[in-house]
């Protein structure tokens, strides 16, 4: 009987052990996670995509893999890695890739588990001298030095592209003046660096950086990152290309700046074509035409100018006739503005320009090759990124050139300066000006491109298929619910119709998304350094945006619209706001912020020009607001940026943010409790969490102690001395500035939200909850004030509290608040003042304070929204929260 005791004793002990062991694989193994397109997509062939996926704490372990269903129970391979991790170790974010194919449907399942294996795998093999990738359908190799960042491209063992450089064009103007003399120099890419920073089974990924050179020069600038993706059985490659400006604004004027490749050519030059895509469908024509004053066969010729292979000249009726009609050398589509495109050709450098075709916007596709096959290129964007072009030349030739301008070199040179040669001052244009620092010298801009590789000449329908799927690429996510299930991203709620009230706050969320997407076509707010962004205030007697007025000009992430534009994706899901929020951190988080140079890790208030402001600021390059889009998308780039700007509080040594307000501190330097230190935390917590670097989770816990410490805590003042070296914030008596709104309104609130989930520092929340419970009292904090009471509210479940929260964001006035900020129906203003009819709002309207609004609605659902009032009450204005 004991040892039959003992046996069961050991047994239990076993069987916990096994269970201790594989407790998150099990809890894992029970939830499985929907996955969904983010769109319908209707792609004929299988494409590669990669994704991230959420999970709550202790769900997941290092060492997991997963498992991808789709809907008809085929399962799909599928390729994991870390993004981030919570306190526990287990994981927070997972990166996964996968090849999709387009039976797979709409709908999958995610779990832990077993991946299927794949037929097909992405071999990388490094060697001294490069990588080599094998799709098993491409070969690719990119060199470690020289000039080219893709040497040599084939599919199935036949070379398709070869030579792949980066070009830049600069425009010396420093004779203009005195000569009237204009000279460009050309300078191409040179690799410095090639890492393999991820090998298969299903996706590779190479990383090049360099920058460029000029031959017979010293001057080596424009550094760049390019990434390319390679997925397993695909014949496509994916490249970002990121470059940042190092120049001297004054004095540095990009003619031109691309992407160039070689493309080898087999047959005669009437089997030789070059594609380009316009508005709906393509224009292809071969490099000569078989039929001129003479016809050709009727089905022969018809066949060959739908973009078909026919035979040798001399196998043509009339093949001799051939030889004698121009052979059109080179092609090129120009898309100077976001509203127009033309298409030009010529039989040489010696010959015009021939206008061939026009249109309105160009998708931003170029094919080159013949019979045997040839290259495609794919440009995101082309036309909102204006002006752009794509190019193809030397058709005559054994190696034509293919070209994809990031800047055509046909549009006027960039001009970097600043709008004007002095300030203009806060009070008089709300403009932060300084001598020397409205410079452009550290921004970058970031460009998706893709490239396929065909073994056959490809018919104009399957150029235009494949172009809708790389322009719009394909992308999983899951839904609403489960992102909020998992507890990432703070406080954040879902859509909830479930009463007057908030339904009427829903209707005005998608109104005010309708509005901003709408006000960004109707403006045309596009082109290389500004598609993206929106625009701070707007003038109702101009009629327009304040496009010219100093700091109310571009947004540059001010108060936050790309927080309000990634938690409308969360809470939706719809593939439109994700676009906007996408195109909004590509563009605030490269032209806004600086990479380089003395304002690097910091980025620019609002101004006419995106650097223009002297404020230099660490809310305009804090993670918080890019962490959606590199979570959400697993975007290497994006991780980049997040890891440049881990220790950007240095960059505080530098620019004093309260240099213009207080004398300088007995400390190393200032920093503000908000937006500063709080931007700061933000980046520390992304570092520790995609990481583990603990270094990061100190630093926060050091600033949160002496925060809690100080004689008011929070309440005690918002500026401090602060040593970026120890992380230590310091009180000075003699410097201190009255807390008000900026604590939370540039991304603080959302901060401390998502860092209360990480840390257990009750100092720290005692006085964060009494800086959010003084508002209550005082009914101060302007737009931060609803989800600060609410968070005070949630807290202490406090019904009072809760109703006050309300009371702050149905009160009328200048604060961003208010039920009702947008009408049922917009003023549509057509008329002699106008250059073009415009829908407006006939009230003073600033887009921060509308993305407070939102962020208001949308934390203080969740906080406190079982105390919302009654309709009658809001409508009447009689709330008054008691």
């Amino acid at each position: 009987m004991k040892a039959q005791k003992r046996a069961v004793r050991v047994l239990s002990v076993l069987v916990c052990l096994f269970f201790a062991g594989n407790y998150g694989q099990l809890i894992a193994q029970s939830k499985s996670v929907p996955l969904t397109w983010l769109e319908d997509n209707s792609f004929e062939t299988d494409i590669g995509v990669s994704w991230g996926v959420p999970f709550t704490k202790g769900e997941v372990q290092p060492g997991d893999t997963f498992s991808l269903t789709d809907n008809t129970g085929t399962k799909i391979p599928v390729q994991n890695w870390p993004m981030a991790y919570w306190p526990d170790g287990s994981i927070k974010w997972t990166g996964l890739a996968a090849v999709v194919p387009p039976s797979s449907g709409n709908g999958f399942q995610l779990s832990v588990g077993t991946s299927a294996t794949s037929e097909s795998l992405v071999l990388a093999q490094e060697t001294k001298a490069g990588i080599e990738i094998n799709t098993g359908v491409i070969q690719a190799i990119i060199p470690k030095n020289g000039s080219s960042f893709l040497s040599s491209l084939k599919i199935n063992g036949q070379q398709v592209g070869k030579n792949g450089q980066l070009i830049a064009i600069n425009e010396d103007r420093s004779r203009l003046e005195s000569e009237g003399i204009l000279e460009q120099k050309r300078f191409v890419s040179r690799i410095q660096e090639v890492t393999l920073e991820q090998s298969g089974p299903v996706r590779a990924v190479v990383k090049v950086e360099g920058s460029h050179v000029a031959p017979k020069s010293d001057r080596e600038w424009l550094p760049f990152v390019v990434r390319l993706y390679f997925y397993a059985g695909q014949s496509s490659v994916k490249m970002v290309h990121s470059f940042v400006f190092d120049g001297d604004q004054k004095e540095d004027f990009i003619k031109g700046l691309g992407v160039e490749f070689s493309v080898p050519m087999r047959e005669q030059t009437h089997n030789r074509w070059a594609k380009f895509t316009g508005d709906t469908g393509l224009f292809s024509e071969p490099a000569q035409l078989i039929a001129g004053r003479r016809p050709n066969d009727e089905g022969i010729y018809s066949r060959h100018v739908s973009g078909n292979t026919v035979a040798n000249k001399e196998e043509l009726p009339n093949g001799k006739l051939i030889d004698d009609l121009a052979i059109w050398n080179d092609f090129k589509l120009t898309q100077l503005n976001d509203g127009a495109y033309t298409i030009s050709k010529r039989t040489g450098q010696e010959g015009a320009w021939v206008k061939s075709a026009r249109g309105e916007r160009s998708s931003g596709m170029v094919f080159t090759g013949d019979t045997k096959g040839g290259l495609a290129v794919s440009m995101r964007n082309f036309w909102e990124l204006s002006p752009t072009q794509l190019q193809v030349t030397d058709l005559e030739k054994e190696e034509a050139k293919l070209m994809v301008w990031l800047w055509s070199p046909d549009a006027p040179a960039m001009d970097l300066r600043h709008y004007d040669t002095k300030g203009h001052g806060l009070s008089a244009s709300y403009e932060d000006y300084e001598e020397g620092f409205s410079k452009a010298h550290g921004v970058a801009r970031t460009t998706e491109i893709t490239l396929m590789a065909f073994n056959h000449l490809p018919d104009n329908e399957s150029l235009l298929k494949l172009e809708d799927t790389f322009s719009n690429p394909p992308r999983l996510v899951s839904t609403p619910e489960y992102y909020y299930s998992t507890n990432t991203f703070g406080y954040w709620s879902l859509p909830d119709r479930s009463n007057p009230v908030k339904r009427k706050l829903e209707d005005q969320l998608d109104m005010m998304f309708s509005f901003y997407k709408n006000q960004a076509e109707e403006h045309r707010w596009y082109g290389f350094w500004d598609y993206g962004d929106i625009m701070h205030t707007y003038d109702p007697f101009r009629n327009t945006w304040k496009y010219d007025v100093g700091g109310f000009a571009w947004m540059n992430s001010e108060e936050c619209p790309d927080v309000w534009l990634w938690y409308s994706f969360l809470r939706k899901g719809r593939a439109d706001i994700f676009k906007m929020a996408e195109a909004m951190t590509r563009h605030t988080q490269e032209v806004d912020v600086y990479h380089l140079g003395r304002f690097a890790g910091l980025g620019s208030r609002h101004n006419v020009r995106h650097w223009g402001d002297s404020a230099k600021e660490l809310r305009i390059s804090q993670a918080l607001l890019k962490r959606f889009y590199y979570y959400l998308t697993t975007d290497e780039r994006t991780g980049d940026l997040l890891t440049q700007v881990k220790d950007a509080d240095y960059a505080l040594l530098e620019v004093d943010p309260l240099r213009k307000i207080l004398p300088k501190s007995p400390y190393p330097t200032h920093i503000r409790s908000g937006p500063d230190w709080l931007a700061a935390a933000g980046n520390w917590m992304t570092e520790w969490e995609r990481t583990g670097n603990t270094k990061y989770r100190d630093k926060i816990k050091t600033g949160m102690k002496a925060l809690a410490n100080m004689p008011d805590g929070l309440l005690t003042s918002i500026s401090f001395g602060y040593d970026p070296e120890t992380g230590m914030l310091y009180d000075d008596p003699d410097q201190r500035l009255p807390v008000g709104q900026f604590v939370m309104i540039m991304g603080g609130a959302e901060v401390a939200f998502e860092l209360e989930t990480l840390l257990d520092l009750p100092e720290f929340w005692e006085v964060w909850l009494e800086l959010c419970e003084e508002w209550a009292r005082t009914g101060g904090g302007d737009m931060a004030a609803p989800r600060a009471i609410a968070y005070a509210a949630y807290k202490k479940n406090d019904a009072e509290l809760g109703r006050l929260a309300w009371q702050q964001m149905f009160k009328e006035g200048g604060d961003g608040t208010g039920l009702i900020r947008f009408p049922e129906k917009f003023d549509r203003v057509n008329e002699a003042g106008v250059p073009y009819p415009t829908d407006e709002i006939p009230k003073y309207m600033a887009t921060g304070h509308l993305s407070q609004w939102a962020l208001n609605v949308i934390g203080t659902l969740e906080l406190a929204g079982k105390w919302i009032p009654e309709l009658e009450e809001v409508e009447a204005g009689e709330y008054d929260g008691k």
